[in-house]
Parts: C-alpha cells; sequence; structure tokens
C-alpha cells in the first residue's frame, strides 16, 4: 500500500519550517549563490591558466554520489561528433590500461573522501595525467590533487549532500566550456545562476500551493509510481537527478530513462492505465492508503530533436486517451547550464515536498 500524503503540511511556510528541522529547503535556495561561488573560486584557483595547455586525447570524469549528475551532465553535454575530445564516466576505481599524460582527469566529491574518487585521483598521479579536482579543503582529495601538480577548487563543505549541487556542476561545466568539450558559456553560467534564483522565488515555503509549481507537481507525484523520461541526454540527466532525489529526500522509487529507448523500455508499466474516473479527482487522499500507479513525468529540453517531436506528442497523446497521468516541465530557453538549471532546479524542490508531505525528513533520509 502507498504512503499517505497531507497536503495540509505544504499549505503553510510555519509546518514546512518545523517539518524540514534540518533546514533543505533553506539550503536548495542557496543554488545559485552556490553557482556563482564555484565558479569565483574555480577562477581563483588557477584552473583557467593550468588548461589552456592542456590538449588532451580524452577527458575521464570521475565523482562521487553527491558529484554525480554534474559528470553526467558533461558526458551528455560532450557531444563527441562536435567535442574536442571525448568524455569519459570511469566505471570502478580503476583507469582504464590506456589513460596516461596524453589525457586528463577531472574529479569532484563532496567529502573529499570517497574511495573509489581517491584511488582514481591518485593513480592519476602516478602516471603523469593532467588533474583537476573540486571538492572540500583540506580533504584527501586535495592532497592528492596537489601531489599530482594539478588544480584544485576547495568549495565549502558544510552543506547537505542533497543540496551541494551545483558547487560541483559549476567548475565542471565552466571546464568543459573551456576545453571545447561542450558549447558551455560564461554567460550561459550566469543565466543559470539567475535562473536558479528565480526557482527559489517561485518555488518558496511561504509560496501558496497554487502558485508554487513546486508544491504542486508534489502533489501529483508523491502517491504515485513516476517514470520519468527525458526527451534529449540533457533533460536524462535530469530525469537521473529528479528520481535519486526522490529516493534520496522522500524514499519514493522512481523509472527513470532517457527517450526514445527509455519509451521501448518501460512504456509497459502503462499497459494498465484505465479510464479516468471523474468521481476520483475527488477523493480524500489524506484518509486513503492506495497502491502508487505509473504516473508519466516528462522532462522537455527545448532543444529536442524536431524528428522525434512528432513522435513524443502522439505517445502522450495516447497515453492520455488510456487514462495515464501526465506530468511536464519544460526546460527554459537558453544554454546548456540554463535548461538543466531549469529542471534540476525545479526538480529538487520538488522531491523535499514530497518527503514533508509524506512524513519523512528529506536531510535524514538515506537509501
Amino acid at each position: 500500500m502507498g504512503a499517505v500524503l497531507d497536503e495540509s503540511v505544504l499549505d503553510t511556510a510555519d509546518r514546512l519550517t518545523a517539518a524540514d528541522r534540518n533546514g533543505l529547503l533553506r539550503m536548495l535556495a542557496t543554488a545559485g549563490a552556490q553557482l556563482r561561488e564555484s565558479l569565483q573560486l574555480t577562477e581563483e584557483s588557477e584552473v583557467d591558466s593550468y588548461l589552456a595547455g592542456v590538449r588532451p586525447r580524452a577527458v575521464l570524469v570521475c565523482c562521487d554520489a553527491a558529484a554525480e549528475v554534474a559528470g553526467q551532465a558533461v558526458a551528455a553535454l560532450a557531444d563527441w561528433s562536435d567535442s574536442a575530445a571525448p568524455v569519459l564516466l570511469p566505471p570502478s576505481a580503476t583507469l582504464p590500461m590506456w589513460a596516461g599524460p596524453a589525457d586528463l582527469l577531472l574529479v569532484a566529491g563532496h567529502t573529499g573522501g570517497d574511495e573509489r574518487v581517491l584511488a582514481v585521483a591518485q593513480a592519476a598521479g602516478r602516471r603523469g595525467m593532467p588533474l583537476v579536482g573540486v571538492g572540500p579543503a583540506p580533504s584527501p582529495l586535495e592532497e592528492a590533487c596537489v601531489r599530482a601538480r594539478g588544480r584544485y577548487v576547495p568549495v565549502p563543505p558544510d552543506r547537505p549532500e542533497r543540496a551541494a549541487l551545483w558547487g560541483h556542476a559549476g567548475p565542471l561545466l565552466r571546464m568543459a566550456g573551456r576545453l571545447g568539450l561542450a558549447p558551455v558559456r560564461d554567460d550561459d553560467l550566469a543565466a543559470a545562476a539567475d535562473v536558479l534564483d528565480s526557482i527559489s522565488a517561485r518555488c518558496r515555503p511561504s509560496s501558496d500551493t497554487f502558485v508554487n509549481p513546486a508544491k504542486t507537481l508534489a502533489l501529483a507525484i508523491g502517491t504515485a509510481l513516476p517514470v520519468v523520461w527525458g526527451t534529449t541526454p540533457l533533460a536524462g540527466v535530469a530525469a537521473y537527478r529528479l528520481a535519486g532525489q526522490l529516493a534520496g529526500n522522500a524514499a519514493v522509487p522512481a523509472v527513470w530513462g532517457t527517450l526514445p529507448v527509455a519509451a521501448r523500455l518501460f512504456g509497459g508499466l502503462f499497459d494498465g492505465g484505465d479510464a479516468v474516473d471523474a468521481e476520483d479527482l475527488f477523493r480524500d487522499r489524506v484518509e486513503e492508503d492506495e497502491p502508487r500507479r505509473p504516473r508519466l513525468v516528462l522532462l522537455r529540453d527545448v532543444a529536442e530533436d524536431p524528428d522525434a517531436h512528432g513522435q513524443l506528442e502522439d505517445t502522450t497523446a495516447a497515453l492520455a486517451q488510456r487514462g495515464v497521468p501526465i506530468s511536464e516541465i519544460t526546460a527554459e530557453e537558453g544554454g546548456p547550464a540554463t535548461r538543466l538549471a531549469s529542471l534540476i532546479g525545479l526538480i529538487d524542490f520538488v522531491t523535499v515536498y514530497v518527503g514533508l508531505a509524506l512524513g519523512v525528513d528529506p536531510s535524514g533520509q538515506r537509501i
């Protein structure tokens, strides 16, 4: 049976503040400031001058769980047909046999002590690979980067793991742009920070549910089985973020993927869709305890392939006719960093509101 979702928790800022005992909503509201700060710290760490003479054969990106989405974003944006070098995400604590001084390693970690990230950074140092790290200072990761004569961007260590993404994403995205791996420019990163500020204002706890997009979506998916599809590789990264944040912040399971493959793999979850019962719209969700039913959460990117757009519209129309509930989040116009921020910024607030409405302490819940 599903958990009971108490909509009334979201109605007043005082109740939300009391339920959010460790202030995760407040920390999420600093996302734009985090991004600006991390970019400034990157500049102060002289990363640009270090990378100016680096022309890597391949770029490897290794991150711990808190920073993983940042690494995935770099990989998703590095279109191999246009990227100056392929971007690879090592799946283990061992570097590929071929990796060496002709390649570049980027590492990021929330604690600076993750064993896998440390092992990869130390191996890169032994092989003479150029290396740039992002994480707290002092930390074992900083020591490994300094020992390897690389560069290190120190980010503040006092942020909750699930609200610290932009401290890691800023330096990695900036480096991706500088290296020609992805079309990320400084004005795009500045716009992304502004978008995060705007989302924080619209999704603040004191904002009424009917005008707060994060609260509205939280009520829609809080007792459902979210099936999250991203319409582009970048939106697919956001889909992965939503699934992970739902699990961590609200103990809600979700299925995620990137179209068109996701539709073929997970479309069968909707085979049991029934026509919508009008009386069901007025049920009392607080008193009822229901099994979770699939809801499609579609994360749309304005950079979707035009040829796939029509097929997507047909698919969603067919699902709607079968009674499958659908929620859509559309990225804002702009560069890749701006579009990613517009999706993830909202997603993070949604998952915290889901957890609070379900009686879960988001900052205390762990998988």
